[in-house]
């Protein structure tokens, strides 16, 4: 094995171990049959991933995230998909401007975003939670604005004016001729800004009120002012478990390649 090689695998190596190693010891003191953080555990259960639906505040904040996750998304994928078509079939100034106001929100530290949005709702008098979807929209929607831009830029916009020239209406051919080609990219902007959505903490954290806890808030108050240190390694197991269902389930839809080109 040459020495280029050889760095090579070391690099990936070390770099998949950075990655999967704090997941990997969250599933491992996540199912501990332990009471407290003992490593290696004595035992596997899943008396943790128990406790933590016995708590009400980690129900109602896991199934708020999900809600959010999934409405925030769909919000965000629409926003970006309108923008994306003007965005790639439009040229010039106002074009680019369009592109970097959509991909501020990710040059923009959220904690940031979250505290101005807190002084403009404060200022207009916007009730907590369509304050905090209006903020998880934001930030998922760079992602799923840039997946679907892509795909559209790379299609060939002949094949609709192919269909206009048949008579088809603007809209009709853009939903029998575009759709069918970009829709794998319409999912990743979803699963993308789904996942964004049910992991957001910085800028909710300025924006949760009373029973309105998002589970990323719920599990770092949970760690910091109550208790068990294996109850947050559940709850952030399930939310793994929840990343890794949605991927596999798109792989069998698109494919994962397919996803990842997007």
């Amino acid at each position: 094995m040459s020495a280029g090689r050889f760095l090579l695998r070391l690099i990936t190596g070390i770099a998949l171990v950075l990655i999967l190693g704090p997941i990997l010891v969250i599933f491992l003191f996540a199912f501990s049959s332990a009471d407290t953080l003992v490593f290696p555990p004595p035992g596997f259960s899943l008396r943790w991933f128990q406790a933590f639906f016995t708590i009400p505040e980690m129900r109602q904040a896991f199934g708020l995230s999900l809600w959010l996750a999934f409405v925030s998304a769909t919000l965000a994928g629409l926003l970006g998909l309108l923008a994306a078509i003007y965005a790639s079939r439009r040229r010039g100034w106002l074009s680019n401007l369009l592109q970097m106001l959509f991909m501020a929100p990710l040059v923009f530290p959220t904690i940031i975003l979250g505290l101005a949005l807190l002084l403009l709702y404060r200022t207009l008098g916007v009730a907590i939670l369509p304050g905090l979807l209006i903020a998880h929209v934001v930030v998922c929607l760079p992602y799923a604005f840039r997946a679907i831009v892509a795909a559209l830029q790379a299609f060939d916009t002949a094949l609709e004016e192919a269909g206009l020239s048949l008579g088809a209406g603007p809209i009709k051919s853009f939903m029998l001729i575009t759709m069918p080609i970009i829709w794998p990219a319409l999912l990743s902007a979803w699963l993308f800004a789904f996942i964004v959505s049910f992991g957001e903490l910085n800028a909710a954290l300025f924006l949760t009120g009373p029973g309105i806890v998002t589970l990323p808030i719920e599990i770092f108050s949970y760690l910091q002012f109550q208790g068990s240190q294996l109850v947050v390694a559940a709850a952030s197991a399930l939310q793994v478990i929840m990343i890794i269902l949605i991927l596999v389930l798109a792989e069998r839809i698109v494919g994962a390649r397919r996803i990842v080109q997007r």
